[in-house]
């Protein structure tokens, strides 16, 4: 379903804020109603074709988007003993398929098709070199590539506008706040990687000590042809009538994003040896002990699409007058390919114990403790090859028009196509950058293990678990040009008030080392083994996840209200669920194995099973829709002035009353940050029950045929999603979205 509110009229005296003439000095529209000749043509085209009628009392549309998916696998896998030393085994495996999905927002606008395949060869050699020596080759080959495309392939110039796509059309984003989004994503009709990696791995044991040495090496090598927000992403916030609805009913965005495309192509190699001692010290107390010392060099372009920022310090490789100063690529002196050079010293100690304290083996103490440097992905680090001077990743300020989108922009054309020629590389200004700072250096995290384990019957079991995790040295895009408030501040000026070379050059973005992030958990795990046909296992955990800015997205520009003040985003992950239980039981019906054929051979031989899922809600933020503090970018927070809990235990009330108190939030000054914590709140927990039921069918020998179903959200439980959480918005704390229905699939697997 894909709700939204939505109010189809010219009138707006109903509105919370009356809209106003940004032409005749804000005045109040007469009578709150926007003149027919003040009406942009390319915003009532599009609400008169895509915007449906509301079907719901409130101004509320609902609907139903169909979203198909097809997929296929294979499996081939090889085992051969050459002696009764030395097993060789290969294996190929393949999955494909295709679906489509609605990009996000709350009206059916575009749909974006996926494909994909992804192949997988493995070959590996056991060989024992003696009672004692065990060594283990591998070689595996992983290639996965799909595409995505936007349908209906129009863009905003087939709508009306003058605006113009480079690359492949499709249509564009609008955000209205408060009343609806046509959400778009970016497109690409190649994207994947070809991942080559061969490891070896010797183990020894020599009385009380198991010693494992190995190593790997592996080679990353992406292509990322993407089109980017070519398509063009266009905010109506209020800014400029005081209703965003008349902003876009009058054609007045207070931002625009276009982005022209580019095939980004990353090479990187990883590298890693490792060594471990699995020392019994007595027959109740082992240590692991172990060191591994591992590698990752920095992504690079073939073409040396590559770049940083250095304030004050003009590039040497980019010719032409009007290269900014600071932007810097590879081959300037001290510039090298990857930007930051290979950092060599990244050990990482692990250290483990087992210990029984009774000696009766009912009961396990177990902790560990390690450090674990991560790797960054080719398509985080090839973010720099979209933006000026390879690409264009920019956000223009100056929107005449929804109709007339260029009609501000020097000489009032498009500054598209774009294309990067080092000789004499074009800009458009205010020019858009973003870069790896020469300084970053690889994340780790400290993980940490402590747990209590016994056995209370012959088959029943409890385990009680401290599990931590501390990541350092997050990667993070830092705007260095963030721009100061000042009296005179408007949405329109923004690049004027940058503290570097304003209005030549707008963000600055440099990817830093400097986040953190902190999980601490409680687990606990009851496990009944398989006796007298039923197995269960229940698995509860009580956690918190911190992070000091929103990390859990897909690149490293999170974002963040004020980046002078980044203490303002220490929040909660947007993943915290602060408790989840899952259980799930498996039943064999194998109670008539000695009574009649009929039985024996139609009810005998299934299996049951079933996993229940109880969790906490989700965190999310309260925002205003609107650009409070005047910095360019509309995820500013509310303040709030009391508490926003209320009873809870309002039921199905919430669907349509209010999940939280939305009276104790106010809007900030003009100039001044939210006081409203990052997911200071947490939307509705969930329930689900999926079941399953097989059964093995054997023919032959060799050949068995597995009837199944399986069920997900087998009692159709409603489990409401988070609520609308933009003050602007007229349904400011509702929920009016739920998670999946029920779904059934039916199959048969036949195995020879």
């Amino acid at each position: 379903m894909v709700p939204t509110a939505l109010e189809r009229t010219g009138n707006f005296s109903a509105s919370k804020t009356k809209p106003t003439d940004p032409n005749n000095g804000n005045a109040p529209f007469p009578g709150g109603v926007i003149p027919t000749n003040r009406l942009d043509p390319t915003a009532m085209n599009i609400l008169n074709t895509y915007i449906p009628t509301a079907n719901l009392p409130g101004n509320i549309w609902q609907g139903q988007v169909p979203s198909p998916y097809d997929t296929n696998e294979a499996l081939i896998k090889i085992d051969h003993s050459f002696s009764d030393r030395n097993l060789l085994s290969a294996s190929y495996y393949e999955t494909s398929g295709n679906n489509s999905v609605l990009p996000g927002g709350n009206l059916p606008w575009s749909m974006q098709a996926f494909n994909w395949r992804q192949q997988n060869i493995n070959a590996s050699d056991t060989f024992t070199i003696n009672p004692n020596t065990v060594n283990q080759f591998w070689v595996t080959y992983t290639r996965n590539f799909g595409g995505r495309l936007n349908t209906p392939q129009i863009s905003l110039h087939d709508l009306g506008s003058t605006f113009e796509p480079q690359g492949t059309p499709s249509l564009p984003q609008i955000t209205v706040t408060g009343y609806f989004t046509l959400a778009q994503s970016i497109a690409g009709p190649v994207a994947g990687t070809n991942f080559y990696s061969t490891r070896d791995s010797l183990s020894y044991t020599h009385g009380r000590h198991t010693l494992k040495f190995g190593g790997e090496l592996a080679l990353d090598k992406d292509v990322q042809q993407t089109l980017l927000n070519n398509y063009g992403v266009f905010s109506f916030s209020g800014a400029k009538t005081a209703n965003a609805l008349s902003d876009y009913l009058t054609g007045l965005p207070v931002t625009m994003n276009q982005d022209a495309p580019i095939t980004a192509l990353d090479n990187f190699w990883l590298a890693s040896l490792f060594a471990q001692d699995d020392f019994r010290v007595t027959p109740r107390l082992t240590l692991n002990l172990g060191i591994r010392w591992e590698i990752q060099t920095p992504p690079t372009d073939p073409f040396n699409r590559e770049g940083t920022f250095e304030q004050g310090v003009q590039s040497q490789v980019l010719k032409g007058s009007g290269v900014p100063a600071g932007l810097l690529v590879v081959g300037d002196p001290g510039i090298g390919p990857g930007i930051v050079s290979t950092q060599l010293a990244h050990f990482a100690p692990r250290v483990g114990l087992a210990f029984d304290p009774f000696g009766d083996g009912k009961t396990s103490i177990r902790a560990a403790a390690g450090v674990f440097y991560g790797s960054v992905s080719g398509n985080e680090w090839n973010s720099t090859s979209n933006y000026q001077p390879f690409a264009v990743r920019e956000q223009f300020n100056n929107i005449q028009s929804l109709s007339n989108v260029y009609g501000l922009f020097p000489g009032g054309v498009s500054p598209y196509p774009y294309s990067y020629n080092p000789s004499n590389p074009t800009f458009i200004y205010p020019a858009e950058i973003y870069g790896m700072s020469p300084a970053f250096r690889w994340p780790y995290t400290y993980q940490l293990n402590f747990s209590v384990q016994r056995q209370i019957t012959g088959s029943f079991s409890i385990s009680v678990a401290y599990v931590g995790s501390l990541a350092r040295r997050l990667p993070f895009a830092y705007d260095e040009n963030y721009p100061y408030y000042n009296s005179t501040a408007t949405t329109g000026n923004v690049n004027n008030r940058r503290p570097i070379d304003s209005g030549e050059l707008a963000q600055i973005f440099l990817v830093q080392s400097m986040e953190n992030t902190a999980y601490n958990g409680l687990q606990i795990t009851a496990e009944k083994r398989m006796g007298h046909h039923v197995s269960a296992k229940g698995f509860y955990s009580f956690s918190k996840d911190i992070e000091d800015v929103e990390l859990d997205n897909n690149t490293t520009n999170g974002g963040a209200q004020d980046y002078r003040n980044l203490a303002e985003d220490r929040g909660l992950s947007d993943n915290d669920r602060r408790h989840t239980m899952v259980s799930e039981v498996i039943w064999n019906m194998d109670y008539f194995g000695k009574t009649n054929p009929f039985l024996r051979n139609v009810i005998n031989g299934w299996q049951l099973s079933a996993i229940a899922t109880l969790q906490s809600g989700l965190p999310f933020t309260v925002t205003t829709g609107k650009d409070n503090n005047l910095d360019g970018n509309t995820n500013d927070r509310g303040n709030v002035m009391g508490s926003p809990i209320l009873d809870p235990h309002r039921g199905q009330a919430i669907v349509t009353g209010e999940w939280f108190n939305t009276a104790v939030f106010t809007s900030p000054a003009n100039g001044a940050d939210g006081t409203t914590g990052r997911n200071a709140l947490t939307g509705p927990g969930a329930k689900n029950i999926d079941m399953g039921i097989f059964r093995n069918f054997k023919f032959r020998e060799r050949m068995t045929l597995q009837a199944r179903g399986e069920f997900t959200n087998a009692f159709n439980i409603v489990n409401l999603q988070n609520p609308t959480t933009t003050m602007s918005s007229s349904l400011f704390g509702q929920i009016r979205t739920a998670s999946a229905m029920r779904q059934v699939q039916l199959g048969l697997r036949l195995t020879f």
